[in-house]
């Protein structure tokens, strides 16, 4: 099992590991994507899922990452800063506008 290393990542809206595909980013995130990566996935690990058609964001909420937009959100609104907060806050919007509705 191979680790990653940062100097292999060649960055820009397109992020690329010794040439392969890792992510894109439109709108910022970068930084806190590469950091949890790095982390907590191997190169195999990480590449076998992408190859598999799971989405770069997919594989690291496996192992619960969370944007930090959706991390303040969850703070602001009083939520645990995990997938399962996450999760809750969605359930609880939906049910919330469904009241409304009726």
């Amino acid at each position: 099992m191979v680790k990653f290393i940062k100097s292999e990542f060649s960055a820009g809206e397109t992020v690329t590991y010794n040439g392969r595909f890792v992510a894109r980013f439109k709108r910022g995130g970068r930084g806190s994507f590469l950091t949890f990566l790095v982390k907590n996935f191997t190169v195999e690990e990480y590449f076998a899922q992408l190859e598999a058609g799971v989405a770069p964001l997919k594989i690291l909420e496996s192992k619960g990452y969370l944007l930090p937009t959706v991390v303040r959100l969850l703070r602001s609104a009083g939520y645990p800063q995990t997938v399962a907060g996450m999760q809750q806050y969605i359930q609880d919007k939906i049910a919330s506008r469904q009241a409304l509705a009726v």
